[in-house]
């Protein structure tokens, strides 16, 4: 099955926030890191079940996953869940682009309605 990605603007927020960040101290590499963020955010359109579950799941009451992108201190978990019927069809919410040294989410750091 195919699922729509539809980033929220709290996870877009988080991309745009990041590249700001990046472009500061080495604009060269903020535009490419920017566009290798997106790859991994499309391949969730086949089989978003293949990731696992958060560790903070339990405590936030909803299925949420994550999908790891980059390496070392340069690592982030693209948080998301998946909805199979939405109105629009079957789709994935990416919900946060969290980096992987932050603290644990909580509910209030996402948006499920």
């Amino acid at each position: 099955m195919a699922y729509k990605v539809r980033l929220t603007a709290p996870a877009e927020a988080d991309a745009y926030a990041t590249f700001d960040r990046i472009r500061e101290v080495a604009p060269a590499s903020a535009e490419k890191w920017l566009r290798r963020l997106f790859e991994p955010i499309a391949t969730l359109a086949e089989m978003p079940e293949r990731c696992p579950m958060i560790p903070e799941a339990d405590e936030l009451g909803h299925p949420v996953r994550h999908l790891l992108f980059g390496k070392r201190t340069g690592q982030y978990r693209i948080i998301f869940d998946i909805q199979t019927d939405s109105e629009e069809g079957p789709r994935v919410r990416v919900l946060r682009i969290w980096h992987a040294s932050r603290r644990p989410l909580i509910a209030e750091d996402i948006d499920t309605e």
